[in-house]
């Protein structure tokens, strides 16, 4: 009784699994019928959904402010110099706004 239980399990877990080609076919799907019903928002999207899916497409987050904050009172004066050459150029340009005005 309990193999049968455990392969009726087994079915039913098959069919409900995600896969990359099955979300593929259900965006192409909904893309065709999108198409048919003359709505080319929706075929745009499930088209984009479909190029992201495949990694055609990835999303860039630009992303600003403070990462963290670090102790830098022990740290030497030359090592300090070499970090202001490093991020001295990105605060003057503008990058950095809470970098020190000059």
């Amino acid at each position: 009784m309990a193999s049968r239980v455990a392969e009726i399990q087994q079915r039913g877990a098959k069919r409900v699994e995600v896969t990359v080609e099955s979300l593929a076919a259900e965006l192409e799907e909904a893309r065709r019928l999108a198409l048919t019903e003359k709505q080319t928002s929706a075929a745009v999207s499930a088209t984009m959904g479909k190029a992201k899916l495949f990694g055609l497409i990835v999303e860039k987050h630009k992303h600003s402010g403070a990462i963290g904050s670090y102790d830098l009172t022990k740290v030497t004066d030359d090592d300090l110099d070499r970090l202001e050459a490093i991020h001295g150029p990105i605060a003057d340009a503008g990058g950095d706004p809470g970098g020190a005005e000059t």
